[in-house]
């Protein structure tokens, strides 16, 4: 293997030998090694030399929980000099070059059945990209002269990140509160006609007014128990709308639809909604087979489409496993740990056959964020 295949293996799987934003940091420092953990201001970060791993936590009760991690490949040029990168790293894909070309990058991306999708920038002189499945983002410097590097340098491979779906509507935070606000008053025949009037019709824009609004009103905390609720309950309905106009497929918006009755449950919403349970059953009936499931633990190579499908079990996983403390049904728990089992082995890697794609050689808001600053 190439330490290409490395870089292309973390943008369209989100994971580095096999961790990623699922993974605790016990799992992480195996693999990785340890002495490289250290808490800072906004949590933990484990700079392991060219991949790292940032953790944040509510309480200090909370476990540590993946906030961002992949690879500053800005370190390559130092790393590779002084023979500094990872061992793990060096063992499974031999030596590491200097810099990272966007330019190679994309192409061994594509060969291997996959694309990279231009994102809204927040950093002038860097364009911006990311695998929307896995969720990764990189940075390419544009600019030269803004950052002394030659143009095509990738400088940062990080995730798990969206769109900057808030970039679009910079400026209007302000109008969208008051939208907020007034679906709040809203009884359900008005709500679908403002929807109907309001929502754009172009993609990706669409996309991501719905991203922006929906995150608006899941930040309208704070108040009474009481208005809690009602945000709460605007949210449930969002979401559901969300859904019937496609915007998130059966499989999304059914384990959105738990994450948003475990909040529910926090904030004690005193209303009628589906049952956990429930919940859990449209997302069994949403997804994928248990066989099938397994057989992505365990087949190799996968193809594009096997990478993706294990790209979002995981994820979802990864989301709903907290309920399971509130099933009720003894025999649906028992189905639910059964995946909870599976998450870990699905992309185990390697996962697809990197020499078939002539890619191999002998010896991964946005998270992204500002670069400066």
């Amino acid at each position: 293997m190439a330490d290409l295949d490395f870089f292309v293996d973390l943008m369209i799987t989100g994971t580095v030998l096999g961790l990623d934003h699922t993974s605790e940091l016990v799992d992480v420092e195996k693999v990785l090694g340890r002495d490289s953990t250290v808490e800072v201001y906004s949590g933990m970060i484990s700079n392991f030399g060219l991949v790292e791993f940032g953790w944040w936590r509510d309480r200090p009760e909370d476990a540590w929980r993946v906030n961002y991690f992949g690879a500053q490949t800005q370190r390559l040029s130092w790393l590779a000099d002084e023979n500094q990168i990872e061992t793990s790293l060096v063992d499974r894909y031999g030596q590491f070059r200097p810099r990272l070309d966007f330019g190679e990058l994309r192409d061994a991306v594509q060969a291997r059945g996959f694309a990279l999708e231009e994102r809204p920038s927040i950093n002038d002189g860097l364009a911006e990209y990311g695998e929307p499945t896995s969720r990764m983002g990189l940075l390419v410097v544009s600019d030269p002269e803004e950052w002394d590097e030659p143009p095509g340098t990738v400088l940062k491979m990080l995730g798990p990140g969206g769109r900057n779906a808030w970039l679009p509507f910079q400026g209007r935070e302000q109008a969208f509160k008051s939208n907020a606000n007034h679906l709040l008053t809203l009884p359900e025949p008005a709500l679908v006609t403002w929807l109907d009037k309001r929502e754009p019709h172009e993609e990706p824009v669409r996309t991501d007014w719905w991203a922006y609004l929906r995150n608006v009103v899941a930040r309208r905390t704070g108040g009474t128990p009481a208005e809690n609720a009602r945000w709460r309950l605007l949210g449930f309905a969002l979401d559901r709308h969300a859904a019937q106009r496609g915007i998130d497929t059966a499989d999304e918006a059914a384990a959105a639809l738990v994450v948003s009755l475990i909040k529910a449950r926090d904030l004690r919403v005193a209303v009628e909604l589906p049952t956990m349970d429930e919940a859990v059953e449209r997302w069994l009936t949403a997804t994928t087979t248990m066989a099938n499931a397994t057989r992505l633990c365990a087949e190799r190579p996968l193809d594009p489409a096997e990478i993706r499908l294990s790209r979002r079990l995981r994820n979802q996983i990864h989301v709903i496993q907290p309920c399971l403390p509130y099933i009720a049904s003894a025999a649906l728990a028992d189905e639910l740990r059964a995946w909870i089992e599976l998450k870990h082995s699905l992309l185990r890697w390697p996962v697809a056959d990197i020499t078939s794609n002539g890619l191999g050689g002998s010896a991964e808001a946005s998270q992204l964020g500002p670069v400066k600053g």
